[in-house]
């Protein structure tokens, strides 16, 4: 008997720093053979510890036909390609497919215009009162012009001529405060 066959034998007897032993003196080797059809280091690295769960959890017999190291690969080997089997039927699709599967937002857009609405809201309120105040009622209420002039208490041509000047005044604004989004 080798020495792998013999601290598994110690092992089955109850001796748990025999494991320990084996572990150490097959399990970097192991890897490395399993890392040679896995093409994958951290898959070998799995696969190689799920082997050595298998023998710890399991205890199969070892019989002394071929060396330990012989059937500790052969175990090994089916143990990776079983993981390989079971994760090529599992999805493995990249990570950016799940982004239009999440929640049909797209994140970077959300924050580019929340940090464009900042800006705006930061323009509009350095704009005069009237300025800000027939915008904010067009295009974040959404009413008319007859509307606006209503709450405003203007007529819908002061309040049409107003938008204009608004529109423009706010235009510089932003361009002073290097926005180049859409208005």
């Amino acid at each position: 008997m080798d020495n792998g066959a013999s601290s598994y034998l110690r092992f089955l007897n109850g001796e748990n720093d025999a494991f320990t032993e084996l572990i150490r003196q097959y399990k970097n080797g192991l890897v490395l053979f399993i890392n040679t059809f896995a093409c994958d280091i951290h898959i070998a690295e799995e696969a190689a510890d799920e082997t050595f769960l298998k023998l710890y959890v399991r205890r199969p017999r070892y019989n002394g036909a071929c060396s330990f190291k012989t059937w500790l690969y052969t175990i090994g080997k089916n143990t990776a390609l079983n993981y390989l089997k079971k994760r090529s039927r599992q999805s493995s699709r990249p990570l950016e497919d799940y982004y239009y599967i999440s929640d049909e937002t797209d994140i970077e857009s959300d924050y580019i215009k929340g940090e464009q609405n900042i800006i705006l809201h930061q323009a509009l309120g350095a704009l005069g009162k009237d300025y800000s105040q027939v915008l904010y009622l067009i295009y974040f209420e959404g009413l008319t012009a007859a509307e606006a002039a209503r709450i405003m208490g203007r007529t819908s041509r002061q309040v049409s001529d107003l938008i204009y000047r608004a529109k423009k005044a706010l235009r510089a604004e932003l361009e002073r405060r290097g926005f180049n989004g859409q208005i």
